[in-house]
């Protein structure tokens, strides 16, 4: 019943664009979403976290709770969606179950892929799955000044990244979106072999303000990087990582948690919010202004 509903509120949605003349619409690897800019997007992100356990279960349901009074209507998420591998069989308990209370009330998601999303069907059952939101393996979603390049990690294409990270008028921020992590902190996976070498210097060329990724099952942020912070965010709901020590984190947390963004005109603001209890971490930055 719910999925019937999900795709009925789809089709509507696709009516409204075409009938609304939007060209993006008709560009896959492209959606622009932006309406009148209104100086600032709010969003949530979260990322290994399709379990359908007790942890994934507490982080959706605060999530929730959290939206009543901080407004998001998108989730960009940094991979991992569905354990352990992917398949549609998992969807209505690992994911459309937990984030019901989202799903049901218009909240658009944008995924990437991650190392267990592409075991089954190299990837296929979600890059299918409309309330996912994957236009691509690699798409841009262009809303309100934020530009958000979204990358599939587990097949770098170097000149696709680098054709899409060039801003247009109108991008205030840019923000990269992938699985794994350019610099990270934790014990489990840490930094990826060869990330930083490979896309540190195209990012600082581009302009890039923040990098989200995941797959150690933690929170982590750098210092300012030549002005560029490096998120981990991968403690949607999967067992924990520990964090180790590393010259260029700022701070590393083993906790449960999404992240929330503010997107103003000057400054991106950001806070690790827990299943329960008050944020825990919040920075301020900005980016490569």
């Amino acid at each position: 019943m719910h999925r019937a509903l999900v795709f009925a509120v789809a089709i509507l949605t696709a009516l409204s664009t075409f009938a609304g003349g939007v060209a993006a619409a008709r560009l896959p690897s492209i959606y622009s979403a932006s309406a009148a800019d209104p100086g600032y997007f709010n969003f949530a992100v979260i990322g290994d976290f399709g379990t359908g356990g007790d942890e994934q279960a507490a982080v959706a349901q605060r999530m929730c709770k959290w939206r009543a009074n901080h407004p998001f209507g998108h989730v960009f998420t940094t991979g991992d969606n569905i354990y352990d591998s992917g398949q549609e069989k998992y969807f209505e308990r690992r994911f459309w179950k937990p984030y019901a209370c989202l799903l049901d009330a218009g909240v658009k998601w944008h995924a990437t892929l991650g190392n267990h999303d592409i075991i089954a069907n190299d990837g296929r059952d979600e890059l299918n799955e409309s309330t996912l939101g994957m236009k691509a393996r690699n798409f841009v979603v262009r809303r309100n000044g934020v530009r958000f390049v979204m990358v599939d990690s587990n097949a770098l294409r170097m000149g696709w990244i680098r054709r899409h990270l060039r801003s247009k008028p109108g991008d205030r921020w840019t923000i990269v979106v992938f699985h794994h992590p350019v610099f990270s902190p934790g014990t489990a996976h840490g930094s990826t072999p060869g990330l930083r070498k490979l896309l540190s210097p195209l990012f600082r060329r581009r302009g890039v303000d923040l990098v989200l990724n995941g797959h150690d099952h933690l929170y982590s942020v750098t210092k300012p990087l030549k002005k560029i912070r490096y998120l981990v965010t991968g403690g949607g709901g999967r067992g924990l990582y520990p964090c180790g020590k590393a010259g260029f984190s700022a701070v590393c947390v083993e906790r449960n948690h999404f992240v929330y963004v503010h997107a103003g005109r000057t400054r991106l603001r950001v806070r690790a919010v827990p299943a329960k209890g008050r944020v825990f971490h919040r920075f301020r930055t900005r980016g490569r202004a």
